[in-house]
């Protein structure tokens, strides 16, 4: 709750994952880019501001290692979940 006695407005984390995905997909077409053209990838902000730090601070080595671990599961259809049980998918 707010202090005028509102609601923090909800997370969106459909979109948040939708983003996070053309993050992934940027990272694939892009080997060399700006922290400015990956900030403006459309909902980019709706990352987790901890989620966006790492993504940012990535190495491009390092970057390559995550897509082949998220492509591999993606690939036999194992899927990270939340703690409600939603698929995080990537």
């Amino acid at each position: 709750m707010t202090a005028d006695g509102g609601k923090y407005p909800e997370p969106h984390w459909d979109e948040a994952r939708i983003a996070l995905g053309r993050v992934a997909q940027f990272f694939k077409e892009h080997d060399d880019f700006t922290l400015e053209e990956l900030r403006g990838l459309e909902n980019y902000e709706l990352i987790p501001q901890p989620v966006r730090e790492t993504l940012e601070g990535l190495t491009p080595d390092e970057r390559l290692f995550l897509d082949r671990i998220f492509t591999t599961l993606a690939e036999n259809h194992f899927y990270l979940e939340d703690a409600q049980l939603g698929l995080l998918l990537y």
